[in-house]
C-alpha cells in the first residue's frame, strides 16, 4: 500500500519534491494545502486539519517562520514529517521541535539537501582519506528582490535562514562539530565569519545578500597537507591530493537539478526511513544545530564578540 503524503505549501520547492515523489511507486500524494487554493491545484484541501486527515506523512514547504509550529503539530498528530530548512528561526522553537521529534515514534527529516548533492558527497569521500586543516566557504544569495518575500524577515526569519543556513549544515557534515563563531556584519546582510571546530581546525565563511548572481555563488575550498579540494556550486569539483599528484576535475553539470542538488536522494531516503522504521538521514538534532549556529552568527555580529556554540548534549 502506498504511503499517503500531504504538502503544506505549493511553491517552488514543493514542486521539486512532488516531482521526485511522483517517480516513487511507494508514495501517493493525496493532499496539498496552500493559502492560495489555486496554487495548490487539483489536490487542494481547505485546511491543515483536512490535510492531516488524508495523509500519513507531511512535507512542510511553507514559509520559514511557520515551520516550527507546523512541525510540532504534525508530530502530535502522529505524522511522519519532512521539514524544509530551516527547522525553525529561533533556538527556542528549534529546541521545541527537537524535543517533539525525539518523543515521536514517526520519522522526522530536515531538508538540508546539500549533503546529498554528488559534488558534496564527493568532497566527503575525498576528506575520508585526506584530513583537512582549514577551509573557506562562500554562499552569496545574489539578490533579495525576486521574489519580494526573500527580503521579508517576517517570512524568512532573516537572511541567514534563507540560504546561508545550508552551509552551516554543510560545514558540520564535512568538517565535524562547530564549537564557536566570530561574525561581523558589514553592509546589511553581508557577513564574514570565523568558525572553530571540535577538531581544532578553523574555517572562514563569507556571505552576501546582494552580490549579484556571479558564478560560482556557492563554493567550498578545503586545504590539507599538500592537498586542496575546491567546488564550484554543485557543478564541479577540482582537487589535488599530494604534492606530486595531478589536479583532477569532475563535472556534474549534466545531471538534472533534483539529482545534482541532492533533492532526489533526500526524498528517497525519507521514504526509505518510513518504510524501514529507520532514523532520518538529516535528523531534528541536525536541524537544531544549524539553527543554533545561525542564531550565534547574528548574536556574534550584533555584539562584536566570539560566541560559544558548543553542543549542549
Amino acid at each position: 500500500m502506498s504511503i499517503q503524503v500531504g504538502f503544506i505549501g505549493a511553491g517552488f520547492i514543493s514542486g521539486i519534491h512532488r516531482r521526485n515523489l511522483a517517480q516513487d511507486p511507494r508514495v501517493k500524494v493525496t493532499a496539498v494545502y496552500d493559502v492560495d487554493p489555486q496554487r495548490a491545484g487539483a489536490l487542494a484541501v481547505g485546511s491543515v486539519d483536512e490535510l492531516f486527515f488524508q495523509c500519513e506523512a507531511v512535507y512542510l514547504a511553507s514559509p520559514n517562520t511557520t515551520h516550527a509550529d507546523l512541525a510540532v503539530r504534525a508530530l502530535a498528530e502522529g505524522k511522519h514529517v519532512f521539514c524544509e530548512k530551516p527547522m525553525a528561526t529561533t533556538v527556542a522553537d528549534a529546541q521545541r521541535v527537537y524535543e517533539a521529534a525525539e518523543k515521536a515514534s514517526t520519522v522526522f527529516q530536515v531538508g538540508h539537501n546539500r549533503r546529498f548533492a554528488p559534488v558534496y558527497k564527493r568532497v566527503a569521500e575525498l576528506l575520508n582519506g585526506s584530513p583537512a586543516h582549514c577551509a573557506h566557504i562562500k554562499m552569496n544569495r545574489g539578490e533579495l528582490v525576486n521574489p519580494a518575500w526573500t527580503a521579508d524577515a517576517s517570512i524568512t526569519g532573516g537572511f541567514l535562514f534563507e540560504t546561508p543556513i545550508h552551509m552551516f549544515d554543510m560545514m558540520r557534515f564535512q568538517l565535524g562539530e562547530i564549537v564557536s563563531v566570530d561574525a561581523r556584519e558589514g553592509h546589511k546582510d553581508d557577513y564574514s565569519c570565523l568558525f572553530e571546530f571540535e577538531s581544532g581546525i578553523y574555517a572562514t565563511f563569507v556571505t552576501s545578500a546582494d552580490a549579484s548572481w556571479f558564478f560560482p555563488y556557492e563554493s567550498v575550498e578545503i586545504y590539507g597537507p599538500y592537498a586542496t579540494i575546491q567546488t564550484a556550486e554543485m557543478e564541479s569539483i577540482e582537487y589535488r591530493l599530494g604534492l606530486d599528484k595531478p589536479t583532477s576535475k569532475e563535472h556534474f553539470a549534466n545531471l538534472d537539478v533534483p539529482a545534482k542538488w541532492g533533492f532526489a536522494e533526500e526524498d528517497r531516503l525519507f521514504v526509505d526511513a518510513i518504510e524501514g522504521n529507520k532514523k532520518a538521514a538529516v535528523t531534528a538534532y541536525d536541524g537544531l544545530r544549524s539553527v543554533e549556529i545561525a542564531c550565534a552568527c547574528y548574536e556574534s555580529a550584533a555584539e562584536k564578540r566570539r560566541v560559544d556554540v558548543r553542543p549542549k548534549k
